[in-house]
C-alpha cells in the first residue's frame, strides 16, 4: 500500500502545476505520466514475491491508472483537445 501511496503522491505533485497550459504541454505531461507509471510497474514487478499480496495489488492499480490515461487521451482526441 505504501508503494501505491507513493506513486499517487508523486503523480499528485506532477499535477500541481498551473492549469493554464498549451495542449501540447498537457499531452506531453500525459505521455510522461505513462512513462513513469510503466517505470514504476517495472520496478514493482522486479521487487520479488515477499509482499503479502500487496505487490500484485499495486500492479493492478498501476494497470488501472494506465487504462485511465488511455481513456483520458481517447476523450481528449474525441473532444479535439489532442490531435
Amino acid at each position: 500500500m505504501r508503494i501505491v501511496a507513493t506513486i499517487l503522491l508523486l503523480l499528485g505533485f506532477a499535477g500541481a502545476a498551473p492549469q493554464q497550459r498549451a495542449v501540447k504541454d498537457v499531452q506531453g505531461d500525459m505521455m510522461q505520466a505513462r512513462q513513469h507509471l510503466n517505470a514504476a510497474k517495472g520496478l514493482i514487478d522486479r521487487a520479488g514475491n515477499e509482499w503479502g499480496g500487496h505487490r500484485m495489488n499495486a500492479l493492478k492499480h498501476i494497470d488501472a491508472a494506465l487504462a485511465d490515461v488511455d481513456e483520458a487521451e481517447k476523450y481528449a482526441r474525441q473532444h479535439h483537445y489532442l490531435k
